[in-house]
């Protein structure tokens, strides 16, 4: 891709690496440049940086900042901040847990960055496994364990045992991933991105089980296992978004060891963003040691007046600050060793261009992969052809079993099975009167007990045509209560159960069918007979849904034209 009078975005643009791609980027003229961070300072620093560069020949510098993960009124608060506040939680567990809905999209910061700023080339430097893992859900549980175990010997359940609860649910790493990556794939859609690149992480710095650098007792460490599962739980969601149709290009590169380094030099040592203040303690009475070791115990040390902690330091920008020492025990061959940002910054420029550096992760598992195989096409004809015997022997028809899912499947396939019986051919379903149809359907399921019956006991509820009355059996698939035992009858939440998965007798279903089946037709019509090339054939693999109303090929072609739900690798 052409990088020159391009819009491009990079998140965590004041970082080691983001500064690193960002002004290998200048050298190819983009007209704008949108870096973000998470702090103010960071922003205009990088910002500031980026207009006084030598290599800047008139780009546009644009600095963002806050909390890209979490809504945009909340995106200025730290996660304190937010916890303080018992709406706060209840935002982030709304944001998280609920459909994706227009107002969870809308209000998210992320999405309102990209539609701002509609980046024709997204480059990704956060560290989102990190900023999911380090929030530490291991201390969280521990913590409620204990309150929860006091709460038994009390028989009492305190208000902040509650807001606890709240504050695991609402800091689990899976649901977290999942909702930032279904937010990033829609904004980037609607803000017509072309290409996104991840610059991601192993959490190990490419060591294994065996890495001696941990945060805890354990080796290797819950929390920093927790940021490697993400790590590659990340990249797997990206590799689906990369075979997505209609999304952006997608590629990830995934440094494989410590990142360093943006300076070296002698001052205050900065951790977390702050100055280390200086504390000292001596023997004392206070300073045995009890019976139990308290986690906030009286003080028993002193403020070295408004002294910080000074020394020499390399700083490995997001990582921190290292000492000599550290430095020289993790870049050793044999630990996690080093790359340079400048390193990863070329193989983002070459991948961004098209080139192929060999690094990029999506491509790997692409690469990798067990695709479908040319025996698997052959034989399956000889499958189909069996089951096809099976079914008129036993004069049982065989449809859906809601084992495979989604609920909207065995709708789909049940309601052009039901149409079928009652007209055996497209163009007899699409003359038919909608009126006609539905009444005829709904009789056909009232007395065919064996039938109707099957329909009911895999979990599939039944609208009859007047959409006031429904059969059900005693589960049911669609809707997923998640948690609540009752859920309001209206007409968006009918539409949306019929939608999901509910057989919908009503006249208006029938019309739905009646124009899909019309496009179905359109598409085999307007192929040639005199031409037989490969060029057709994508639609002439659905000539048995107009020849023979196959409901497999039927639902094969919704499934691919209208749901967009097909493979593109």
């Amino acid at each position: 891709m052409d990088i020159k009078g391009k819009r491009i975005m990079i998140f965590g643009g004041w970082g080691l690496v983001g500064s690193a791609i960002a002004k290998q980027l200048l050298i190819q003229k983009p007209s704008d440049l949108i870096v973000t961070s998470l702090r103010q300072n960071e922003a205009e620093e990088i910002k500031n940086i980026l207009e006084s560069h030598p290599a800047n020949k008139g780009t546009k510098i644009i600095a963002i900042w806050g909390d890209l993960f979490v809504r945009a009124d909340l995106t200025y608060q730290s996660k304190g901040e937010i916890y303080s506040k018992p709406e706060g939680v209840q935002s982030l567990m709304h944001d998280l847990y609920d459909d994706l809905s227009d107002d969870v999209l809308v209000e998210s910061r992320l999405y309102q960055v990209l539609k701002d700023y509609k980046p024709e080339i997204l480059v990704d430097c956060i560290n989102t496994a990190t900023v999911f893992a380090y929030q530490n859900i291991f201390q969280l549980v521990a913590e409620l364990r204990e309150d929860i175990n006091n709460s038994r010997k009390t028989g009492e359940i305190p208000l902040e045992l509650l807001d606890k609860v709240e504050r695991v649910m609402s800091v689990q790493y899976v649901p977290q991933l999942i909702r930032h990556t279904q937010i990033l794939i829609e904004s980037m859609r609607q803000a017509k991105t072309e290409f996104y690149l991840k610059v991601g992480t192993s959490g190990t710095g490419g060591m294994g089980f065996n890495i001696p650098y941990t945060h805890s007792e354990d080796k290797p460490s819950k929390m920093l296992m927790a940021k490697s599962s993400l790590a590659g739980a990340h990249s797997m969601l990206l590799w689906l978004i990369g075979r997505t149709p209609h999304a952006p290009i997608i590629k990830e590169i995934k440094p494989t060891a410590a990142i360093a380094w943006k300076k070296i030099g002698h001052g205050k040592v900065v951790k977390r963003g702050s100055y280390i203040p200086l504390y000292d303690a001596l023997p004392s009475e206070k300073s045995a040691l009890s019976k139990t070791l308290k986690r906030t115990p009286d003080e028993t040390w002193t403020r070295v007046g408004d002294e910080y902690l000074e020394s020499v330091y390399i700083d490995a920008g997001e990582n921190g600050y290292f000492s000599a020492g550290e430095f020289s025990v993790l870049t050793s061959e044999g630990q996690m060793e080093f790359v340079t940002p400048e390193e990863i910054a070329d193989k983002v420029l070459i991948e961004i261009r098209g080139g192929n550096t060999g690094n990029d992760i999506i491509a790997a598992l692409d690469g990798a992969v067990m695709s479908p195989s040319y025996r698997a096409g052959l034989i399956r004809k000889d499958a189909m052809d069996k089951m096809a015997r099976l079914q008129e022997e036993t004069g049982k028809d065989s449809v859906a079993f809601e084992l495979l899912g989604p609920p909207r499947l065995t709708k789909l396939l049940y309601e052009i099975y039901l149409l079928k019986r009652l007209r055996g051919s497209l163009d007899k379903v699409i003359a038919s009167e909608p009126k006609v149809l539905s009444a005829e359907m709904e009789a056909l399921l009232l007395e065919d007990k064996s039938l109707r019956s099957g329909i009911l006991s895999v979990g599939t509820p039944i609208l009859l045509k007047d959409g006031m009355n429904f059969l059900r059996g005693p589960e049911i698939s669609v809707p997923n209560f998640e948690g609540k035992p009752v859920l309001p009858v209206n007409a968006k939440n009918v539409g949306k159960w019929t939608a999901q998965g509910w057989l919908d007798l009503r006249e208006e279903n029938m019309v739905i069918w009646q124009n899909r089946l019309s496009k179905l037709l359109e598409d085999m019509q307007s192929e040639t007979e005199k031409d037989y090339s490969s060029t057709y054939y994508r639609n002439r693999r659905f000539q048995a849904g107009e020849r023979k109303m196959d409901i497999g090929v039927i639902v094969n072609w919704i499934l691919e034209y209208e749901d967009l739900g097909y493979r593109i690798k």
